[in-house]
């Protein structure tokens, strides 16, 4: 990983990643982001895994949008398409690995940082922390998927108000919207309510947690029935046959006399 600004630490079954430049507030380098593809490019066949949790170190940024003195450099259309493309491939390894993967949003969360996200599945807020498209004030559009991501999560009306007002939601409104899914509470913190979160995903075997990640990404494409359905019917044989399963049935099913 490039200079460190990737720290990562994997701990019972779930890959925690730290975005780690607090002298740039997190800032989305183009090298950072190309640390998180090769990242989840390389645990994505880690069948052990049940989860990935993407947080900032610190605890005033997740991450401060896109690294601007850089991406300053990029002038021309093709440059500006070239990135804009790259680093939604990014995203992409991301939105379809095949676990869940949380943002844990330790302090604010804006522009590109706000896209990287809601391409995450869940989101877990500290109190304090804000989200915002505010790429607007920059004269700019969303980039790197997040526009549409946003207006699949949120509906049309407010996906749309969030871009065009550049608002800096609080948490506490994040949450009630369906920004975020939890956000912590008085005197816990944001490692405690991510844990929470993830306990009952812990009791969870990796192989079913990848086919219910599947359909949830099925949906997302805007999948037919019909394909999710078939989606569904060749990952559950594999749940059907494993050992997990077996032993798990044995518990609950009537002793044989």
């Amino acid at each position: 990983m490039s200079d460190k600004h990737l720290l990562v630490e994997i701990r019972d079954r779930v890959l925690y990643a730290t975005l780690n430049r607090p002298e740039k507030h997190n800032a989305l380098s183009l090298s950072l982001l190309a640390d998180l593809r090769q990242l989840f490019e390389a645990q994505a066949g880690d069948e052990t895994l049940l989860a990935v949790v993407l947080t900032g170190t610190g605890e005033k940024t997740f991450a401060a949008g896109g690294d601007l003195r850089e991406l300053a450099a990029l002038r021309t259309e093709a440059e500006a398409e070239q990135m804009s493309r790259d680093v939604k491939a990014v995203l992409n390894v991301i939105r379809t690995f095949p676990v869940p993967v949380i943002a844990a949003l330790n302090g604010n969360t804006f522009g590109g940082a706000a896209e990287l996200a809601v391409a995450c599945d869940f989101r877990i807020a500290a109190a304090h922390a804000r989200i915002g498209f505010v790429q607007g004030r920059l004269a700019l559009s969303t980039a790197w998927g997040g526009g549409p991501d946003l207006l699949q999560l949120l509906g049309r009306s407010q996906g749309l108000r969030l871009m065009v007002t550049g608002e800096m939601v609080a948490s506490d409104a994040a949450l009630a919207m369906g920004l975020v899914d939890k956000v912590t509470g008085e005197d816990e913190s944001l490692g405690e309510a991510v844990e929470a979160f993830l306990e009952p995903l812990r009791k969870q075997a990796p192989q079913v947690m990848r086919v219910f990640k599947a359909l949830a990404d099925a949906h997302r494409r805007g999948d037919s029935r019909e394909t999710m359905q078939e989606i569904e019917t060749k990952m559950f044989v594999g749940t059907w046959v494993h050992d997990d399963h077996w032993e798990a049935a044995e518990k609950v099913l009537p002793s044989r006399k």
